[in-house]
This record gives structure tokens, sequence and C-alpha cells, in this order.
């Protein structure tokens, strides 16, 4: 998409174009987009699941959701793991209330687990409140994404091969 989308795609896809990723966000209630968000994983080059190392919901959806429905929709497709919200561990107030819950915040070796059993490309943190990993994130999945999309393509030019004997 260019930077000039019309209105109605605006509030969906966000661009990098320095980065040549987009990126598709749904809004609050994402419940409601479960039958529309399959539309979105045609032609994808790489996926990128992101979690929040600070909810334990969050990082469950990793398992629960997302990473079977990305399965389902896009097989071959590399996947990247993300935690994200790292900056919070460390965040007095954020730990208390999760103490409080009876809960801890996701490990880097928990997120390494997970990154294990769906045989994802990479796991990598980022706090994009201190920009800590952020660029090394989209450096990644930009490059992961590029070679995919190669490896796509000479999959596509070997099948159009016709061998008659």
């Amino acid at each position: 998409f260019s930077q000039n989308c019309d209105r109605r795609r605006r509030g969906l896809w966000e661009n990098f174009p320095a980065y040549g990723v987009r990126q598709r966000r749904f809004p609050r209630g994402q419940e409601d987009y479960d039958r529309l968000r399959p539309l979105s994983y045609q032609e994808v080059n790489l996926v990128v699941i992101c979690y929040d190392v600070t909810n334990p919901t969050s990082f469950d959806n990793v398992t629960i959701k997302w990473y079977p429905e990305v399965r389902h929709f896009c097989r071959d497709v590399p996947i990247i793991l993300i935690g994200c919200k790292t900056d919070l561990r460390k965040d007095k107030e954020k730990m208390r209330k999760l103490k409080a819950l009876d809960l801890e915040p996701i490990t880097y070796l928990q997120g390494e687990e997970i990154k294990k059993q769906m045989n994802a490309e990479i796991y990598l943190e980022c706090s994009a409140k201190y920009r800590e990993n952020v660029e090394d994130i989209f450096r990644e999945a930009t490059k992961r994404a590029l070679s995919a999309r190669a490896k796509a393509r000479h999959r596509r030019k070997k099948k159009k091969r016709c061998t008659i004997l």
C-alpha cells in the first residue's frame, strides 16, 4: 500500500516504507475481526506474533489462539516471536499488581521455549518505550520476509516447468 491509501484502509494498515514492511492492525475488540482477519493472510511472507511480557494471558494466547490460526492459514510461512514491553519487568507498580494476582512476568527463557515449540525462526524482546531492539526486530523481519519471498518465487518457478517423457 502506498502512503495515500483511502480512508477505509487507513485505520487498518500501518506502513513502514523505510523497511518495506506493512502491518495489519485491528482496532480494540479484535474478536469482532476473527472472520475478517484470515483475509489478511493471503500472500504473507512472514508472520510476527507479539505478546506483552507482563501479561500471562497475552503469552498464553500465542499458543492458544495466534499460533494455531497462523499455521492453519499460513502453513509454510516463517514466524518471528516477539516479547514486548520488557521495560515493565522493572516497573515496581506493574510487578506489585502481578504479585497481587499471584502472577509473574514472562521470562526470556519462557519465550525461547515457546519459540522452539512453535518452530519459529527467532525470538526477540523489545521495549518500544525505550526503543530497545525495535530496529533490530524490523531488520530481522525484513530480512526474513524477503528471504521467504525469494524462496516462494523460486518454488513457483520450479512448478511452472513441464516435463514430457
